[in-house]
């Protein structure tokens, strides 16, 4: 970095200190301010930007302070340097961020017009800032960050998050350790405790979440997601943007992976080109157009190309039906390899049924297969035959599911993926993924459309063994291009695969039994897309 910053102190309301490093421009002339926050410490800085830190996420501290800005690199209270105890993204955190922002603001570096920056956890802190309304908090440019900790995050279709939550919680705290600093940070130790007590979405979990906040949200806002965090993140970036109140845009992304968008975000390139006019124009007043054009834009996955809409969803989106089939289809081998139909009914067999855990299953539900390992085998599918023509799906999708088990509640998660012509796969074939556990089957009717259940996840229904249930599952956002010869694949079961989630899949759980989809004239499960009338390229 070109200079060496100078630790400052901020008071807080709650009477604990933060600390921050500040990074001045060159010149000496006031400047607007740039707050990144998070627990993952300032003193970390030096390290580079790489997939073995991933909490290397502040962006390019140079190129703003090259162009006038102050930025302000703070440990959030109870971690690092700062005082207090650790609650993540809660009120109380967004409190001390609106004091660390008007404190800012007052300085004889400053201007007084204050934004936030930053990935993932920084862009939570961004949210969280927002809803709190410091008046000298101009605009935020949120890249890459959920704002329902609920359903973005902990609980994904009321199944609890087994893989991040723990593994995040475990690096935050060695990462205190390796520094020398106290591992609990007042309560720290006490995170997963807490996350596991709420299984519902109550208070706890609503005291976290922007999301509910956002409509009250009246500052200049841009949304940046990324496709492939489709399992954390990319839904809040989503869903934000079409909650907030004020003016906004939204920007989304496809890169090959989660590595890669923490690897863009570092570069100078994408933030000259996306982030700093957007500072430009609402913290300095510089006419550049930015707040023209539509206000969605999206790169379609497959296509190296950018599709711009008016809203979230593109309006010319139009529902395309596919009905679950017993059919074989002859394109995979899994324990029914059904069909999934655009004409007709569906055909025999009614339904299909699996028990579960599979004696096969090695990791999750993947198995071992002829040429390693294998993410289909022992679990249901349904595909499409050979696509005729280049189709493309952008927006929101669901998953009718007509269901039954012999237990007492069960999960669906779902894959939706896509086959090359020729039949291979890999893991960047996946184009969304949805969750649900039947008994939070109950939908908030405010907030829910046909293509976009939004489930309330405030209580549990009964769950009747061998009584059918209508499920409907959510599909996170999605943007991609089908070509001629590749097809559609609807992937089910009751749990996830690590080997394709990473560190981000939910608990299994303590099931065993069996579970049966039907897919019939009384029963017509289907996967609803959002088709676009001509695809981007036609």
């Amino acid at each position: 970095m070109a200079q060496m910053p100078i630790e400052v102190t901020i008071p807080t309301r709650a009477g604990h200190n933060v600390r921050a490093d500040l990074y001045l421009p060159p010149g000496g002339d006031p400047g607007p301010v740039l707050v990144a926050a998070s627990p993952y410490q300032k003193a970390l800085a030096h390290l580079p930007v790489h997939g073995q830190f991933p909490f290397r996420e502040g962006g390019p501290i140079d190129l703003y302070l090259a162009h006038g800005y102050a930025y302000l690199w703070v440990d959030v209270p109870g971690s690092g340097r700062s005082e207090g105890e650790w609650d993540p993204v809660s009120r109380a955190e967004g409190e001390a961020l609106y004091d660390v922002i008007e404190w800012a603001a007052g300085q004889e570096w400053s201007t007084g017009r204050v934004s936030m920056i930053g990935e993932s956890y920084y862009c939570w802190s961004q949210w969280n800032a927002a809803r709190m309304f410091p008046p000298s908090l101009v605009t935020i440019a949120a890249f890459d960050g959920g704002c329902d900790l609920y359903r973005d995050w902990l609980y994904k279709g009321g199944i609890p998050d087994f893989g991040f939550i723990s593994s995040w919680t475990a690096s935050v705290m060695l990462q205190h350790q390796a520094m020398g600093l106290p591992v609990d940070g007042g309560s720290r130790h006490l995170h997963l405790r807490d996350v596991y007590a709420h299984p519902f979405d109550d208070d706890w979990h609503r005291e976290r979440s922007p999301f509910w906040d956002l409509d009250q949200v009246t500052i200049p806002v841009l949304s940046v997601g990324v496709w492939p965090k489709g399992s954390l993140h990319m839904r809040g970036n989503v869903e934000g943007f079409r909650r907030l109140g004020g003016p906004k845009k939204l920007l989304m992304l496809s890169v090959a992976n989660a590595g890669e968008a923490q690897r863009l975000y570092a570069t100078e390139e994408f933030h000259e080109r996306e982030i700093l006019p957007w500072y430009e124009h609402h913290l300095k007043g510089v006419a550049n157009g930015m707040m023209d054009g539509p206000d969605v834009r999206l790169q379609v996955n497959r296509t190296g190309q950018q599709r711009t809409a008016s809203t979230w969803p593109p309006a010319e989106a139009k529902s395309t039906a596919f009905l679950l089939s017993g059919e074989p289809s002859g394109a995979v081998r899994s324990l029914n390899d059904g069909s999934l139909s655009e004409a007709g009914d569906a055909r025999p067999p009614a339904s299909t049924s699996f028990r579960y855990p599979d004696p096969e299953w090695t990791v999750g539900t993947s198995s071992a297969g002829p040429a390693g390992p294998d993410h289909v085998r022992r679990i249901v599918t349904f595909t499409t035959a050979p696509f005729d023509r280049t189709r493309e799906f952008t927006g929101d999708g669901v998953l009718v599911l007509f269901a039954s088990t012999d237990q007492q509640d069960t999960d669906v998660v779902a894959r939706l993926s896509l086959l090359a012509a020729d039949g291979t796969w890999s893991p960047v074939s996946i184009m969304s993924r949805g969750w649900l556990r039947a008994s939070r089957r109950a939908e908030d009717e405010a907030l829910s459309t046909a293509m976009r259940p939004f489930h309330r996840h405030d209580h549990a229904d009964k769950v009747l063994p061998g009584e059918v249930y209508e499920l409907r599952v959510p599909l996170v956002p999605m943007s991609f291009v089908a070509r001629p010869g590749e097809r559609l694949r609807l992937e089910l079961s009751c749990g996830d695969a690590p080997q394709l989630e990473g560190r981000m899949f939910q608990w299994y759980g303590l099931k065993s039994g069996t579970d049966t989809y039907y897919h019939d004239a009384s029963y017509p499960s289907r996967l609803v897309l959002p088709e676009m009338p001509a695809p981007v390229g036609d």
